[in-house]
């Protein structure tokens, strides 16, 4: 995983969730999780066409990734993903 060549970190702006079907932060990091599983399958199906492997890494230590990227409150890490060639 560390020599993977592209690595892909999605964000959700909590901030940018409004309206009342994100009556609150619960309800916003549902969608965020639901939409970024979305995305990350896409990337799956992409790398399975052109013959690339991925892989998804949820347990990363997100608070200490936020601080690196110089991430706001309401900016919040959902997942990672890497990608790379078969081996």
């Amino acid at each position: 995983m560390k020599s993977a060549p592209v690595g892909l970190v999605y964000v959700a702006d909590l901030s940018r969730m409004n309206g009342p079907m994100f009556r609150n932060e619960e309800a916003q990091r549902f969608c965020a999780w639901v939409d970024t599983g979305f995305i990350s399958q896409n990337v799956y199906l992409y790398c399975a066409s052109a013959n690339l492997a991925t892989a998804v890494l949820a347990l990363i230590p997100r608070d200490d990734l936020g601080r690196l990227m110089g991430l706001k409150d309401h900016e919040k890490i959902v997942l990672t993903q890497v990608v790379g060639n078969h081996l």
